[in-house]
């Protein structure tokens, strides 16, 4: 089918957030469709994530189709909407495997419809690493050896001949959790048996280590005439053996020579070539330190992690070059408007300031998981800093963390023996920088950490200044030079002031006393070489400026930060569809976040980005340069919102619930929930919703719900009555639900409480309006028209709607473990029954 005839794509989205994935590509669907819909392409959505925005994208998305992200729910899609094209890049490769089951019924062919991004071929070689290998080897990139086995036997004398330490991968896996590294034949045993089961070929591949090597990962992009150009190189600190979304991250590269750069960039190119992919493709290779030589690991023509730290830190739109190279468009022509100089699509990013990623963790939440760090994945989120040096950005990087200890983990690594720190060096854990900092206190030499965890010398250099100056500050208190150089690398002022003995706010003010102001610098991919413009920002303790008063009235809203366990990205959703609505009533957004994969972060929702962590210090500054009328901060950050409680903030402080998860919660029993809007003056009705039975725990949990709950004709006006009446005593408008126990035939109540921000992402989807929106309208008080109301009393019945949460227990290898609100990390949602045929179930 000509290129110029794509009228309509099928979108396969991502589905419920896991260990592998989070918001970003939510992110990137919500970027690509709102191109795709400035360029007159329609888009039909396939998702079932209840807490994405991209799906309530009423203005970009045609056709938002909720239902099981499964291959007959595609083929039923594309029986009814006719796409011309279908797009798997966003998807994750749960969307590739999808597509590839599409290819082997032959509808993709019947239909002629195109693939957007990559080839038949290379959705097949991307799904089979054998196939892949194979392709790579006949085009002489340089490989790791591998071999396909079916039995215990042939793996242990091929990791004979390759020598220990091997890796052991499931073909065609069931699961994502399925890589693991054996060092001895008790090991592979183990591996061997357990990767057997998990994969669908009933086959393994034994590969050759390369732990201990550099792991490179490249972001290179090409359009359909074979232009090339590379976005961004990352190093990752940690060796491979530690996988690499668990690994501190830095942009642009800081060790490696110039000729390996380009050797590995010229590599990159040749596999994007050779494969015909169209928009990005994520390479990672591994490096041996010792010769320089290279090997590619892995290729991901699709949007990842990666890809979105890369966008937000260099300042380059990815995803929305990408949807305009789908399109057809070629790289000279793309025109990305007048915040950009010509031909900007063309030009490889440049960058004159360091980012620093950093993994966010979930043990407090789900404590029985091992720390220990290997090939699989166990961090549930992360967040990043921005700084002109190495220690700069990873100082704001662990400051942007939830909750981050204010000593900076000191105290906890003091107590450790001599035993137990050589344990954790050898054997690494969840957060191992701070066990580094100590072993240098313990006067380990660099050599040795370097032959002990194969972490590269430069490193260690740069923790050991961050060592030297956490002492330097902390025996020179209150002296002026220490407080600028200590600001200047990025120190917050909880650390300054746990290490000096006295409060954040007494620095705040020696700061101020000192004229000490921050600055800010505006983030954009070719340096300051040319004048451009993304709105993006960091601060630096510098004499230039190049931030500036967005245009009023505006709103400022703390992000939700990296993703975490309970919050999911549900919290994320709710930001983002509140902005949105500000926008609707005239405000301009400006969004503080480190949560690289935000979904408020893309550019349509948000008028300005600063890209710093939510610090007390930090948001009064952009409070004194952006003089907003409303500043919305997450309920959960108790810190931020206790240090500004004693401040004339001179704007309106509104709480936003995210961490308001059920308090009314009794396992044991059937409970029902009588869901309303207040505007403090009415209670409108949003229906009901019920806990659901647990097959496996054999109990009732909050973690999976059924709307609307079944409440029999005799008790059902009775009990609806007693729920509005509750809500109507309520001191604030809001989104509550009245919590009813049934014991036998009859319902009590328990209590009332706000809406949690699941439910709210739930119920939106079902009812087909944005409760966020709601939210933000009676605010704003911009409710009073009722319209929002008028359209809930002339809504179709959505029939039976179930949500059912998810949980990282098989990623983090949690035997039994518990489901609960505060473990959750995504969801899904389904259509049951319907009494009308609606576009949104994909029916």
């Amino acid at each position: 089918m000509p290129k110029q005839t794509i009228k309509s794509v099928l979108v396969i989205g991502a589905g419920a957030n896991d260990v592998q994935h989070g918001d970003e590509l939510d992110a990137a669907t919500f970027q690509i469709t709102t191109a795709f819909k400035q360029l007159g392409i329609k888009t039909i959505l396939a998702d079932d994530n209840p807490f994405s925005i991209s799906l309530e994208n009423r203005a970009a998305i045609d056709h938002a189709c909720i239902g099981s992200l499964n291959v007959e729910n595609l083929v039923g899609l594309i029986e009814r909407y006719h796409p011309h094209a279908i797009l798997p890049t966003v998807g994750n490769k749960h969307a590739f495997e999808l597509t590839q089951e599409l290819l082997e019924k032959g509808i993709i062919q019947k239909r002629e419809i195109r693939l957007l991004g990559v080839p038949e071929a290379t959705v097949r070689q991307v799904n089979n690493p054998v196939l892949l290998s194979r392709t790579l080897h006949k085009m002489d990139a340089p490989m790791k050896s591998v071999v396909t086995v079916s039995n215990y036997q042939d793996a242990l004398e091929e990791a004979q001949k390759l020598g220990y330490p091997v890796i052991i991968r499931s073909v065609l896996p069931k699961s994502n959790s399925t890589r693991q590294i054996v060092h001895d034949q008790r090991e592979l045993a183990t591996a061997v048996q357990s990767c057997l089961s998990q994969s669908r070929a009933e086959q393994v591949l034994v590969q050759q280590s390369l732990a201990g090597y550099k792991e490179i990962e490249v972001i290179a992009q090409r359009d359909a005439s074979g232009t090339m150009m590379m976005l961004s190189m990352v190093e990752d600190m940690d060796p491979i053996g530690i996988h690499a979304g668990d690994s501190v991250a830095f942009n642009p590269p800081q060790t490696l020579l110039d000729r390996q750069i380009q050797d590995m960039r010229d590599t990159a190119f040749a596999i994007t070539r050779k494969l015909r992919i169209v928009g990005i493709n994520h390479v990672q290779f591994a490096l041996n330190p010792e010769n320089g030589k290279f090997y590619v690991i892995k290729v991901s023509p699709y949007f990842d992690r990666m890809t979105s730290f890369v966008a937000q830190s260099t300042g380059y739109p990815i995803a929305a070059v990408c949807a305009q190279l789908y399109a057809g468009k070629l790289l000279r022509d793309i025109d990305l408007g007048p915040n950009y100089v010509h031909h900007a699509a063309l030009v490889e990013p440049t960058m004159d300031h360091i980012a620093a990623r950093v993994p966010v963790w979930g043990f407090t939440e789900i404590p029985e998981a091992s720390r220990l760090l290997g090939t699989e994945k166990k961090s549930v989120g992360t967040v990043f800093g921005i700084g002109r040096n190495t220690i700069e950005a990873l100082f704001k990087a662990i400051e942007s963390r939830y909750r981050e200890p204010a000593d900076f983990h000191l105290a906890a690594q003091q107590k450790l023996t001599d035993d137990e720190l050589i344990v954790k060096l050898v054997h690494p854990e969840a957060g191992r920088l701070f066990v580094l900092i100590e072993a240098m206190n313990r006067g380990y030499s660099v050599d040795e950490l370097t032959e002990m965890t194969k972490i590269d010398p430069f490193y260690f250099e740069q923790i050991n200044k961050m060592r030297l100056l956490i002492k330097e500050v902390s025996d020179n208190p209150n002296k002026e030079p220490v407080l600028i150089k200590a600001k200047g690398y990025g120190l917050s002022n909880q650390l300054i002031a746990r290490l000096w003995k006295t409060t954040p706010q007494r620095i705040y003010q020696m700061l101020v006393d000192h004229q000490l102001t921050t600055k800010y610098k505006e983030i954009e991919p070719s340096a300051g070489e040319f004048d451009q413009h993304t709105n993006s920002f960091y601060s630096a303790l510098e004499d230039e400026n190049e931030g500036t008063k967005t245009a009023q009235p505006s709103a400022m809203v703390i992000g939700t930060g990296g993703l975490r366990l309970g919050l999911s990205n549900a919290g994320d959703y709710f930001v983002a569809a509140m902005m949105q609505q500000l926008h609707r009533e005239g405000y301009h957004t400006v969004i503080v976040d480190t949560n690289p994969s935000s979904v408020a972060l893309v550019s349509e929702l948000s008028d300005k980005r600063y890209l710093e962590p939510p610090t007390p210090e930090n948001i009064r500054q952009l409070l004194k340069v952006e003089q907003p009328q409303l500043l919305f901060v997450p309920a959960s950050y108790s810190q931020l919102l206790a240090a500004l409680k004693p401040v004339d903030l001179d704007c309106r402080l509104v709480i936003l619930p995210d961490d308001r998860l059920p308090q009314l919660d009794n396992r044991a029993a059937k409970l029902v929930a009588f869901n309303y809007i207040f505007d403090g003056e009415y209670a409108y009705p949003l229906g009901t919703t019920t806990n659901l039975l647990s097959p496996e725990q054999l109990n009732y949990q909050s973690t999976a719900i059924r709307y609307p709950a079944e409440v029999p004709d005799y008790a059902f006006q009775s009990v609806s009555d007693q729920a509005s009446n509750a809500v109507m005593t309520k001191d604030e408008p809001g989104l509550y639900q009245v919590i009813f126990v049934k014991a036998g035939d009859e319902y009590h109540q328990l209590g009332v409480q706000p809406l949690p921000l699941t439910e709210t992402a739930f119920l939106s989807k079902v009812l087909q309006v944005s409760l966020p929106g709601v939210f933000t309208q009676l605010l704003t008080g911009s409710l009073a028209d009722k319209a929002v109301i008028d359209s809930l009393k002339q809504a179709i019945d959505p029939g039976v709607v179930t949500y059912r949460a998810t949980f990282p227990f098989k990623a983090l290898h949690v035997r039994d473990g518990v489901p609960a609100i505060n473990k959750i990390i995504g969801a899904r949602m389904q259509f049951l029954t319907s009494h009308h045929q609606d576009e949104q179930t994909g029916k």
